[in-house]
């Protein structure tokens, strides 16, 4: 019987199922930690780039007003609850709360709640205003959406922290100095979530490379036409476009072609899974790191990478933190035995030490102390020996013990240093010693020189967290609702590909998406059209222009602040921030003709944003100046008639003229 079992059709079964999950379902809650870290720098980070221009594109004195983004939507079922938020003051408010959200998140308190609010602030930050949406915030909210169903603070994190201070309690520097470590196999999180963003990224780059069919892409040429895209192309692009030999660029074009379709299939391969998930990063850090070296794409480049993070494996965890050990330590902590607060401190200090450079000695402990501090100094601050034998008190042995975590504990060890900083750092330190005997008594934790209670209870054994599984014995009837939920979404995934892709819906032109799944598509952003620069890349570049005239007579552009430039080409590029260049764009499509309107009010108003009578506008015009990018082997473009597209009173001697 247990032999059928073993190997009949159910021991087969459930070796499949374990196969599977070993390789395509389990990820290291340490790297989820590190992971949760990265995600919430990309989130503060593509809030702080849309901070940048709150006034212009999410307020109503910017291009496009709350009232009609709600009831003429730029696209289905938008959702976005900073439609609430009119005046620039009110969306400073928004975004500074929102911020507050992105941090919590970052540092892991109350992770999953603050996962949920994270979501729904990015995913809303994308729909008040579509004009500026592309592929690079939409991988934002996937994988945002993605990871609300792995435990992304069981590690790393304020949680871990809280959670590891109530279940194993020291009372003792020896107990301090033991660093329990959890069984490897506790480290391991099984979800088939994890399978679901791999599969999620595989597509991603599948679909834009099938996607570049083109002549550009077949003969080499695209990066060139890309380089030659004056409205997102950096500093380095140009240089490169100017410097490069062709014959480098089509090798890079065909490199860019190559890597896209190996990250496409190497994720999915069940050989070698560690060496092939490092070789993954490496492509993707190479890849991503050119593109956001050469262009203005917003968020793509950093949120591609950011996934990678996920897939890699403890050896690797393993590595890093050896090679992180080679810095210096370990530091010796002498801290006062007898105050609560000090000792309470200590405790959070180790469970940050996660590279173990820290030594905790209590000041009552005078035979592993150097004779050369007195028992008086001890009493009046913390000291900390360095490996040096040198001797560090007050603010020097903080910055000291902040420099010496994980990442110098974010700049804030050397920050401590600095002149200026350190004195005020010097004073509050005393401030806090001199009142560490009331504090330790408010937070109940026993005070100086007082014998009271002790400060914590005797030291527990660690409890090992048991390896979470997929598929429980259960079977398949015993899968939690996060396994259900991730299958739903992954047939939502599948379906939205097959709708949203060229190629798909050649292959499946009858697949569509259920009515409730499109609405939380539509709802979210969680689009999965794939197409970047694809099938051709651009053969013509443009922007706008505006040709406007002044109260006092002046010939002024109000969207470079200087006098209307007809001129298709430049040596340094536009400048343009991600958000202006997407606009730039759509407002040429006739799509989007409707919102050319509050373009027009939008530059009514310039006197009042620059708060100038004199810069009031009496007449403008808008144009769409573009040319034909130059071919290789050439440097110059073919300028095109100017298209104009607002028009506001009568602009007299038009810049405009020489072109048309």
């Amino acid at each position: 019987m247990s032999e059928t079992k073993t190997h009949g059709p159910i021991g087969r079964l459930r070796s499949g199922f374990n196969w599977f999950e070993e390789h395509y379902c389990r990820v290291d809650l340490r790297w989820l930690g590190a992971f949760r870290v990265v995600l919430g720098l990309v989130l503060c980070g593509q809030l702080l780039h849309c901070w940048r221009v709150a006034r212009d594109f999410y307020s109503n004195d910017g291009i496009l007003p709350n009232h009609f983004s709600l009831f003429r939507p730029l696209g289905r079922g938008v959702f976005s609850f900073y439609h609430a938020f009119s005046t620039p003051a009110e969306v400073h408010l928004a975004f500074a709360l929102t911020l507050l959200v992105f941090l919590t998140f970052l540092v892991g308190y109350r992770t999953r709640l603050f996962h949920i609010l994270s979501f729904l602030c990015i995913t809303s930050l994308d729909a008040r205003n579509l004009l500026t949406e592309n592929g690079g915030t939409i991988v934002v909210n996937l994988l945002t959406w993605w990871t609300l169903l792995l435990p992304l603070g069981r590690r790393l994190s304020v949680d871990a922290l809280l959670q590891s201070l109530r279940h194993r309690v020291e009372s003792t520097s020896a107990e301090l100095n033991q660093r329990p470590r959890a069984a490897e196999e506790s480290q391991a999180f099984y979800s088939l979530a994890v399978f679901c963003l791999l599969f999620q990224w595989s597509a991603i780059y599948f679909f834009n490379v099938v996607h570049k069919s083109g002549s550009g892409w077949r003969d080499g040429s695209a990066l060139h036409w890309f380089l030659y895209q004056d409205r997102i192309v950096t500093w380095f692009g140009i240089f490169v476009r100017e410097h490069a030999p062709y014959w480098l660029l089509r090798g890079m074009t065909y490199a860019t072609l190559a890597v896209e379709g190996v990250l496409a299939f190497i994720l999915l391969l069940p050989w070698h899974q560690p060496r092939l998930r490092r070789l993954a990063l490496v492509l993707a850090l190479g890849l991503h790191g050119s593109i956001a070296a050469t262009s203005r794409l917003g968020p793509f480049s950093y949120v591609m990478v950011a996934f990678f993070v996920l897939p890699l494996a403890a050896a690797d965890w393993h590595w890093l933190r050896q090679r992180l050990w080679r810095q210096r330590g370990p530091y010796t902590v002498i801290y006062d035995a007898d105050c609560g607060v000090c000792f309470q401190l200590c405790r959070i200090l180790q469970r940050l030490d996660v590279l173990e450079r820290l030594r905790f000695v209590g000041n009552d402990e005078r035979e592993r102390i150097p004779d050369t501090l007195s028992d008086a100094l001890l009493d009046q601050t913390v000291v900390v020996l360095t490996p040096d034998g040198e001797q560090l008190t007050h603010e020097r042995a903080a910055a000291q013990v902040l420099a010496a975590l994980p990442l110098a504990s974010l700049g804030l060890g050397y920050l401590l240093r600095l002149p200026g900083i350190s004195w005020v750092a010097r004073r509050a330190y005393s401030a806090f010693a001199v009142r560490r005997h009331a504090i330790s008594a408010r937070l109940g934790l026993g005070q100086c020189g007082v014998g009271g209670q002790p400060a914590v209870a005797p030291l527990l054994v660690p409890e090992h967290e048991p390896v979470q599984r997929v598929w429980p014995p259960g079977g398949m009837l015993g899968l939690p609702l996060r396994e259900l939920l991730a299958l739903l979404f992954l047939v939502m995934t599948i379906n939205q590909l097959a709708t949203d892709n060229d190629w798909a819906r050649r292959r499946f032109p009858k697949a569509q998406q259920p009515a409730p799944l499109l609405a939380f598509v539509d709802a979210f952003r969680l689009y999965q059209g794939w197409r970047m620069f694809a099938p051709e890349p651009p053969y013509e570049d443009g922007r706008l222009v505006v040709d406007g005239r002044t109260v006092d007579g002046r010939k002024v552009d109000p969207l470079t602040g200087e006098e209307p430039d007809f001129n298709t080409e430049t040596r340094v590029g536009w400048g343009h921030s991600q958000h202006w260049c997407d606009y730039h764009l759509k407002m040429f499509f006739a799509r989007y003709a409707a919102n050319r309107q509050h373009l027009r009010e939008y530059l009514q108003r310039w006197h009042l944003r620059t708060g100038n009578p004199r810069d009031r506008l009496v007449a403008f015009d808008v144009w769409w100046v573009n040319d034909k990018s130059p071919p290789p082997g050439a440097t110059h473009g073919q300028p095109q008639k100017p298209i104009k597209l607002v028009s506001e009173g009568e602009v007299k001697d038009s810049g405009a003229v020489p072109w048309l």
